[in-house]
C-alpha cells in the first residue's frame, strides 16, 4: 500500500474516533448489568483518543471504536457496497453492549443482535446490518482488520458456523475484543509485534468460541490441543497419521474417523495446518531463509513448502513476510 493510501487510512481512522457517533458523545440505551462496567470504561477512554504512532498502518494494525447509534436513517451498511475498486478486502467484528440492531444475510430474515452477541462482516460479502426503526438505539464496540491471514481464517470459520457468535461477558473472546477496541482508541501497544499478538489472540479466541459452541463437552478442543502438541513436538520431522494413531492405540482408519467425528477435520489436514502456522510464525519472527523454515517445519524442500503455504494462506511465503513484516 502506498504512503499516500496509508496516510489517508490513518486520517480516516482518526476521524472515526472524533465522530459524533462516539459513545462518549451520544446518549444511548442503558446496558444490562453484565456489560455496564466494560462499556463505562471504553466510553471514558473514547473521550481522549490517542493519535496513531508512525508504524500504525493497515498492514501492521487495525481500526475501531465504541459507538452509539440512535438514528435509523443514518446507520445502514451493505457488505457489497463498501469497497472502492482498488480497496483491499477486510472484515469487521461488532459486539453489542447495549440496545440492539439487525444483521441480515441477503435473502434471509434479519437477526437481532442484542448485548452479548457479535457478528463478523466480511467485506465484500452479501450481507447488511442496520438500526431498525423500533430499536431503542445500539451501542457496540467494533474493529476492522485487513490482515490477509486473519481474513482467510475468519472467512473460513464464518462459512462453517455463520457470522453471529454469542460472546459471554467473562469469556476470552470478550477480553480480546475489548483489548482491541481499547487499543484502537488509545494505541497502547508497545510496537507492531504486540499488536499482531493481540490480533492472533482475538482469532484464536474466536475459533475456540465457535468450536466450543459445536462441541459443548470440550472433547474436540482437547483432542485438537493434544494432537497439536504432538505435531509440534515432532518437528522438524512431519509426524504421519499412523504415528498419531499409534499414540491413541488405534489403526490409521479408526483414528481418522475418531478425529474427524470430534473436530470436523482430517488428521492429515490438521497436521499440515499446524506446520504451516509454525512456518508463518517463523516468517514473521525471524530472518531465516525459506529453505531453513521449510525443513524446520517438516517440509522436504522449499518448492513443496511454498506450494502448500500458498494453498492455505492464499499468498506465497515471501509475499506473506513482506506484507506482514
Amino acid at each position: 500500500m502506498s504512503h499516500s493510501k496509508v496516510a489517508l487510512w490513518r486520517r480516516r481512522s482518526d476521524k472515526v474516533l472524533s465522530s459524533d457517533e462516539v459513545a462518549s458523545r451520544t446518549t444511548g440505551p442503558p446496558p444490562p448489568p453484565e456489560w455496564a462496567a466494560a462499556l463505562r470504561q471504553l466510553t471514558e477512554l473514547s473521550r481522549t483518543p490517542t493519535p496513531a504512532p508512525s508504524w500504525w498502518s493497515p498492514k501492521t494494525a487495525f481500526f475501531g471504536n465504541i459507538e452509539t447509534r440512535t438514528d435509523p436513517q443514518g446507520y445502514h451498511w451493505d457488505g457489497m457496497k463498501r469497497l472502492g475498486r482498488r480497496d483491499p478486502p477486510l472484515f469487521f467484528f461488532q459486539l453489542t453492549m447495549a440496545g440492539w440492531g439487525h444483521f441480515q444475510i441477503y435473502g434471509k430474515a434479519p437477526r437481532q443482535v442484542s448485548p452479548g452477541t457479535g457478528f463478523f462482516a466480511i467485506i465484500p460479502s452479501r450481507h447488511r446490518y442496520y438500526l431498525p426503526e423500533n430499536s431503542p438505539g445500539w451501542t457496540f464496540g467494533w474493529i476492522g482488520i485487513y490482515h490477509p491471514y486473519l481474513l482467510a481464517r475468519v472467512s473460513k470459520q464464518v462459512a462453517a458456523t455463520g457470522p453471529l457468535v454469542e460472546v459471554p461477558p467473562d469469556g476470552a473472546l470478550t477480553a480480546s475484543t475489548l483489548r482491541l477496541v481499547r487499543g484502537a482508541i488509545k494505541k497502547d501497544f508497545r510496537d507492531r509485534f504486540e499488536v499482531e499478538w493481540a490480533l492472533f489472540d482475538f482469532l484464536f479466541a474466536y475459533e475456540r468460541c465457535a468450536h466450543q459452541a459445536r462441541d459443548s463437552s470440550g472433547e474436540g478442543q482437547r483432542l485438537l490441543d493434544a494432537v497439536r502438541s504432538l505435531i509440534v513436538a515432532s518437528l522438524p520431522k512431519a509426524i504421519d497419521v499412523e504415528a498419531l494413531a499409534a499414540e491413541y492405540g488405534m489403526s490409521r482408519s479408526h483414528f481418522s474417523h475418531f478425529f474427524r467425528a470430534r473436530t470436523g477435520l482430517t488428521p492429515a489436514h490438521f497436521a499440515t495446518q499446524v506446520r504451516i502456522h509454525e512456518a508463518a510464525r517463523m516468517l514473521l519472527g525471524s530472518h531465516a531463509p525459506l529453505k531453513q523454515i521449510a525443513l524446520t517445519c517438516g517440509f522436504p524442500n522449499p518448492s513443496h513448502f511454498c506450494k502448500i503455504f500458498r494453498q492455505l494462506q492464499h499468498m506465497s511465503p515471501a509475499s506473506y513476510r513482506q506484507a506482514m513484516g
